[in-house]
């Protein structure tokens, strides 16, 4: 079974020759322009935002509501600072202490430990990355096939 390729795919053209036929080509510009919007929406996902406030000081007698999580809050960084829980948070009596070992459970599967690539977010946007890299890579290695062959074919009045 051979391997189709999409004609609508962002980055492939055909480059028709003398005789009409042509093969696929990669335009290697827009390949570039791909992975590097992939990697500014990769930044969304794993730069920290500004941690919310926890207090908000008011005048005698007033109250005020915490302001919302900031623009972009949740990304990894957010999660593995401020997501996990423990007795501290949900207190020491047995049915809490259980709830805190589903919830640290759930936390180490899903998001990771801090610095980690352990958790499923974080082995996410680690793949996230890898498909950027080699995007780039691609682009690198067809421009450097492309010069070397320009290198070798004969001189034309030579």
């Amino acid at each position: 079974m051979a391997i189709e390729l999409d004609p609508d795919w962002p980055g492939l053209t055909v480059r028709s020759d003398s005789s009409g036929k042509g093969g696929p080509e990669l335009d290697r510009a827009a390949i570039k322009e791909i992975a590097g919007q992939l990697e500014k929406a990769l930044q969304k996902l794993t730069t920290a935002t500004t941690p919310p406030a926890t207090a908000v000081a008011t005048a005698k007698g007033q109250t005020a509501e915490l302001p919302g999580p900031p623009p972009g809050a949740g990304t990894l960084p957010d999660l593995q600072l401020q997501a996990a829980l423990s007795d501290v948070h949900l207190g020491k009596w047995m049915t809490a202490q259980q709830f805190t070992m589903a919830i640290n459970t759930a936390y180490s599967v899903l998001v990771g430990e801090r610095g980690q690539k352990s958790g499923l977010y974080a082995a996410t946007t680690g793949q996230y990355e890898a498909v950027i890299n080699t995007l780039y890579q691609i682009a690198k290695s067809y421009d450097g096939a492309e010069v070397a062959n320009e290198g070798a074919a004969p001189k034309s009045g030579a």
